[in-house]
């Protein structure tokens, strides 16, 4: 693959995908895809036009392109140039981070966003949702640099900005400023940080002025909320009501809710009704959450991160994010999506081959359904957005993480040229 700074396209249009294994399918098929970069037809012993470059997976595992639901790119690899988060608190990262994005320049978050987004793609994500930080520290710089990532980009991948922001919006004023220049910058998406108000009355005010810049700009909303331990944070409640109230079920994503593990089970019942209700959709992080949410336990020890298996099998819809790249906010991170099935599987006991399928969704389907993808997966007329898999099926998919033998998006290779 080409460096991204150099507007990255690949030459090579795909034809088809002979010999794939499919999830749920048994024995191989054919993918053909179309010169629009669309899938045409899937079967057996499929024809392939003259003059076009066919991939013989010879019964490898071919899925989805990845989603990646919930990325920081201004963030990445920002372990560079700040120092090293010594408590490995949430607290410590915030500090370490806030005195660095006062000095950070455009250029300098377009270049690290964008070695972000190419280790991303060569492990097979499609598509990202990044949240970026504004505010009266941040100023609109972040969102400069990211936004001109995302253009440099814009043949490889595809990405959802969310407007962030970190500080606040009663605790930062002038950030809701911020964020309403951002919208009209080209920001697709309405960001917050609920919990972190000084009071829940304010959290609560924090929540309604996320609807109200929504219902301006007509966006989705996509809310850092109760990224706590602490049992008593109620944010997630208050936002599916608010979803409720103002008519937007299926247009609200909870990120991280983490406090929802530490609730005592019938409330956690009645918070996670009113989710499924809401048609809130939640992202949960497990290398971040793992690695902060807990760290103040002596022992039993939280994990930290939701109750995953518990809101699936109540019907909301549960997708998987990397959060951090080597960040103060978490050390590791390399954008391998699999690395983050593989965590989710073993932070919430999610092995069985029903819930192995659960964890695969969270990184391609589900995330789709956050992300409120059209014509994403393996179907005729679906877009040609697909990862090829040196495994037979998903379980050693999850076991493996191995890299992709091709990449394709829209049909043309990314990987594999």
């Amino acid at each position: 693959m080409r460096a991204a700074k150099d507007h990255c396209v690949s030459s090579t249009a795909i034809g088809g995908i002979r010999r794939a294994q499919l999830r749920g399918r048994r024995g191989t098929c054919d993918i053909r895809i179309d010169g629009a970069g669309n899938i045409e037809k899937i079967g057996r012993g499929l024809r392939f036009g003259r003059g076009r470059r066919v991939i013989d997976a010879d019964g490898c595992l071919v899925m989805p392109s990845f989603i990646d639901s919930h990325l920081h790119l201004d963030l990445a690899y920002s372990l560079d140039i700040v120092p090293a988060n010594r408590s490995g608190t949430l607290v410590e990262a915030i500090r370490h981070w806030d005195r660095a994005k006062r000095k950070l320049k455009p250029a300098d978050v377009r270049d690290r966003a964008i070695r972000a987004i190419e280790a991303e793609v060569n492990f097979g994500t499609g598509h990202i949702r990044t949240h970026v930080d504004v505010g009266t520290g941040a100023g609109l710089r972040l969102v400069e640099g990211v936004l001109a990532a995302r253009e440099a980009c814009k043949t490889i991948i595809d990405i959802q900005v969310v407007v962030f922001p970190q500080d606040g919006l009663l605790r930062d004023p002038g950030a809701y400023e911020q964020m309403h220049a951002a919208l009209q910058m080209g920001c697709d998406l309405v960001g917050g940080i609920a919990h972190n108000e000084r009071t829940h009355d304010d959290s609560k005010r924090h929540i309604d002025k996320l609807f109200d810049l929504a219902a301006e700009f007509d966006a989705d909303i996509d809310c850092h909320i109760d990224e706590t331990d602490d049992p008593k944070s109620r944010c997630t409640e208050y936002l599916a009501a608010k979803t409720i109230e103002c008519g937007r079920q299926g247009r609200v994503t909870a990120s991280h809710v983490c406090a929802l593990a530490s609730y005592d089970n019938v409330h956690a019942a009645k918070v996670i009704d009113a989710l499924r209700e809401a048609r809130v959709q939640v992202v949960t992080n497990p290398g971040v959450n793992l690695h902060l949410q807990g760290r103040h336990d002596r022992y039993p020890k939280r994990r930290g991160l939701t109750r995953v298996r518990e809101l699936v099998e109540a019907g909301v819809n549960v997708a998987a994010g990397q959060d951090c790249i080597r960040d103060p906010f978490y050390p590791f991170g390399t954008g391998q999506m699999l690395d983050v099935a593989h965590l989710l599987a073993h932070a919430d006991h999610l092995t069985t081959p029903k819930q192995l399928n659960t964890v695969l969704d969270a990184i391609t389907t589900n995330a789709a359904k956050v992300l409120r993808l059209r014509g994403y997966g393996i179907r005729p007329g679906c877009r040609a957005d697909l990862v090829v898999l040196p495994v037979q099926d998903g379980h050693e998919a999850v076991r493996l993480r191995p890299i992709p033998a091709h990449v394709l998006k829209a049909g043309r290779a990314m990987r594999g040229d």
